[in-house]
């Protein structure tokens, strides 16, 4: 009798947690509906308080009231929004607006706070609404990736000296996160990354050189030349792949030397860029060696080679027809491959 009681009692405490768990997430429901309610009707009201104060001449002091007295983080979604169609003037008249409500002193707080979680907000705001404040500078070495990422990104928009040479430091970071967004950066700094980029690249070697010729390859610069020279002869496999692509990208005679050397290496995905950047520069000259390429024993050197004879033009088609008559079945093959490839496909 004692052990049925007892057990009657665990099965209706049982029920009743189960019931309490079940009201408890019905009411967080609730709870979170509502909510989103309320904020999309505050955002919809901030967002068009902005526009106004941004369109207008002067500012309306009852309209910068009301958006001052939105919650704080309706103001951030509402500004955050609007700054995604918005560029010189009414990008500077958006961030005046927003010094003015004390969004930014709040942001610049964020990106002090001992919470990596605040200070990527921080940093996200700034950016957002590209503000040149050292203090986001300051978090390209934060400790946490996600918040070195989002510095990286804010200073997309601000390539000045100092934070060229901070950005070009973290190309050896060791998070694919933050080491992705700081190449993504730098090829959107364009052309005024190159003197720096240059002077990294001939002082530097491992992961941040391979970073370093990936960006290169974008810009192109005569500059360059030097580093990827020095750079085909690493140990390191990618690094002699990426400084491959560099001098393909150069495209100089000096570059074209050294490729054709390259088309020996040991390494066949080594082999297949040298292969890839002399079509890319349409070398005819090097036709020959790219003819031998077609023999190699790994399948992509043959078909980077095949790409590349097709890609420098007469000269190359007549050693793939040429490769079509070889004792070579492989070499064969692979040239008849190219010469059936449609004109798109081959490019």
């Amino acid at each position: 009798m004692i052990n049925d009681n007892l057990i009657q009692i665990i099965m209706l405490v049982e029920i009743g947690l189960l019931i309490v768990a079940v009201s408890l997430f019905f009411l967080n429901g609730v709870w979170l509906y509502f909510t989103e309610r309320r904020l999309l009707r505050l955002s919809g009201a901030a967002r068009d308080s902005v526009a106004a104060l941004v369109t207008h001449g002067t500012v309306n002091l009852e309209e910068l009231h009301a958006l001052s007295s939105q919650p704080h983080d309706v103001q951030v979604m509402a500004f955050l929004e609007m700054s995604r169609n918005l560029s010189g003037a009414g990008k500077d008249r958006l961030r005046f607006i927003a010094e003015k409500v004390g969004l930014l002193d709040r942001a610049r707080q964020l990106c002090v706070n001992s919470r990596w979680t605040r200070r990527l907000r921080g940093a996200r705001i700034l950016s957002r609404l590209d503000v040149p404040d050292p203090l986001v500078t300051r978090l390209l070495a934060d400790p946490h990736a996600a918040v070195r990422a989002q510095a990286a990104e804010w200073a997309a928009a601000q390539p000045s000296p100092e934070v060229i040479s901070a950005m070009l430091v973290l190309l050896a970071d060791p998070a694919t996160q933050a080491r992705f967004a700081v190449q993504n950066a730098l090829l959107r700094m364009g052309g005024v990354i190159a003197g720096p980029l240059a002077v990294f690249l001939e002082t530097h070697s491992g992961r941040a050189a391979e970073a370093g010729l990936r960006v290169a390859e974008s810009v192109a610069e005569p500059s360059f030349a030097p580093a990827a020279q020095r750079l085909s002869r690493a140990d390191d496999i990618g690094i002699r792949v990426a400084a491959a692509k560099l001098l393909g990208a150069i495209g100089d005679a000096a570059a074209a030397e050294r490729l054709m050397e390259m088309l020996g290496d040991e390494e066949s995905q080594v082999r297949a860029a040298a292969a890839n950047a002399l079509g890319r520069m349409q070398h005819w000259q090097s036709g020959s060696l790219l003819s031998e390429c077609l023999r190699d024993s790994a399948w992509r050197v043959r078909k980077e080679a095949g790409l590349a004879l097709r890609a420098i033009g007469a000269p190359g088609a007549l050693f793939l027809r040429r490769a079509l008559k070889s004792d070579d079945r492989f070499a064969a093959d692979m040239a008849q491959q190219v010469l059936d490839l449609p004109a798109a496909a081959a490019g």
